[in-house]
C-alpha cells in the first residue's frame, strides 16, 4: 500500500512539471511573438526614402547624398532612413523625375537640361554666358530666383526642391586640337544633352552639337563618331574621357546648377517635422556639396595635369558675341524679365 501511494505521488508530481513547462514554453512563444510584433511595428514606422542618380559612386553629388542621408537621419532620430543608388541603378534622369511625379520614386536629382522637357523656363540657367562668375551663379542660386524655382514652380509640376548644386563650369574638349578662338570650333562634332539650347549654342559657335546619352560618350569618343564633348572638370575625369580626348579648353560657357528633388505626393504625406528635417538637411547639404566640389575640382585639375591633359585658356568674348543669338532666339520664351532679373543680380 505504501508502495503504491509513493507511485502515485510520483506520477502527480511529473504531470504537473509537465504541465508548468507547456505554460512556460507558451509563455516564451508569446513573448518571442510579441517582440516580432513590436519589432515589425517598429519596422513599419521607419520611413523609407530612396535617393537615385545617374552618376557615379565616386562623383560629388554622391558623396553628398551619403552626407544628406546622415543628416537626415540624425534630425529625425533615426525615423528616416535615405538610401542611395548611383550609376543609374533606379533609371536615367529623365525615368526617375517621371518616377517622382507618379509617385513610385521618393527622390532624385536632376541637370536643369532634363527639367526642360517638364518646365520649359529653367533653359534660363541654361543660356551661355548668363553668370558673371561662381559668386554670381550662387547669389542667383540662394536668391529670389533660385528660390521660387526650386519651392513655386517645381511643385506645379509635381516636385519638391530640396538643393541646387553646383555642376561646375562646363568648356569643350575634344581629341583634335585645343580650342583657342572661336574658328577653331569650326567643324567639330561635339557631343551635348539633350536640349535645343545646347545644340543652337554649338550651331552659334561654328560646331555641330550631337545629343547623346552620358553613358555612350567614352565609346563614341573611343571611336571617333564624336569630336569632343563639353563639361565639367570633375565630369570629364570620373568618366575618364582623357583617355580618348586630351585637349581641355577653357571656353566656360555654361554653369548650370543640378537640383535635388523629392515627390509632392511623398512628401504631402510626411508629418510637418519631417518635411522641416529634409529641407533643413538639404540646405546643409547644399553647403557641403559646393565646398565638396571646388575642392575637389583643384585636385582634379591637377591630377588631369599629370595624366597628360592639355590645358589652354581660351578669348571667350568672340563667343559671348556669339551666344546673344541663342539669348535672341529664347528671350521671348524664357520671359526678358527673368533673364533681365538674372543679370542685375549683385
Amino acid at each position: 500500500m505504501k508502495k503504491f501511494f509513493v507511485i502515485c505521488l510520483i506520477l502527480i508530481l511529473s504531470i504537473s512539471l509537465i504541465a508548468g513547462c507547456g505554460q512556460k514554453e507558451k509563455q516564451t512563444q508569446e513573448q518571442s511573438g510579441n517582440s516580432q510584433e513590436q519589432a515589425s511595428d517598429n519596422s513599419q514606422d521607419k520611413i523609407i526614402i530612396k535617393l537615385g542618380d545617374a552618376l557615379a559612386e565616386n562623383h560629388p553629388h554622391t558623396q553628398s547624398y551619403y552626407f544628406f542621408a546622415k543628416r537626415v537621419a540624425e534630425l529625425t532620430n533615426g525615423k528616416v532612413e535615405v538610401q542611395v543608388f548611383p550609376n543609374s541603378q533606379l533609371g536615367n534622369q529623365r525615368d526617375m523625375v517621371e518616377g517622382l511625379q507618379m509617385g513610385t520614386l521618393q527622390m532624385c536629382k536632376s541637370m536643369m537640361t532634363v527639367l526642360a522637357g517638364f518646365l520649359p523656363e529653367v533653359q534660363v540657367f541654361d543660356l551661355p554666358y548668363i553668370f558673371r562668375d561662381r559668386d554670381h551663379f550662387y547669389k542667383v542660386l540662394d536668391g529670389p530666383v533660385g528660390q521660387s524655382f526650386l519651392h513655386e514652380k517645381l511643385p506645379k509640376i509635381g516636385l519638391v526642391g530640396i538643393a541646387l548644386f553646383d555642376a561646375g563650369v562646363r568648356s569643350v574638349y575634344n581629341s583634335k586640337h585645343p580650342i583657342k578662338t572661336l574658328d577653331d570650333m569650326k567643324g567639330l562634332k561635339l557631343r551635348v544633352p539633350e536640349s535645343p539650347i545646347y545644340i543652337d549654342m554649338m550651331a552659334a559657335f561654328g560646331a555641330t552639337g550631337t545629343p547623346m546619352a552620358a553613358g555612350e560618350m567614352y565609346t563614341a569618343l573611343q571611336t571617333h563618331v564624336i569630336d569632343g564633348a563639353e563639361n565639367a572638370p570633375i565630369f570629364y575625369n570620373t568618366q575618364k574621357h582623357y583617355e580618348v580626348s586630351k585637349y581641355f579648353s577653357y571656353t566656360n560657357h555654361i554653369m548650370t546648377p543640378d537640383v535635388l528633388m523629392i515627390s509632392k505626393k511623398f512628401y504631402d504625406t510626411l508629418p510637418k517635422d519631417i518635411q522641416d528635417a529634409l529641407l533643413t538637411a538639404g540646405l546643409e547639404t547644399q553647403q557641403y556639396e559646393r565646398k565638396l566640389w571646388q575642392d575637389l575640382e583643384n585636385k582634379t585639375l591637377e591630377d588631369l595635369k599629370a595624366k597628360g591633359v592639355e590645358f589652354n585658356e581660351v578669348d571667350t568674348e568672340p563667343f559671348k558675341k556669339a551666344a546673344q543669338k541663342v539669348w535672341e532666339k529664347y528671350q521671348d520664351k524664357l520671359g526678358k524679365d527673368l533673364i533681365q532679373q538674372i543679370v542685375d543680380t549683385k
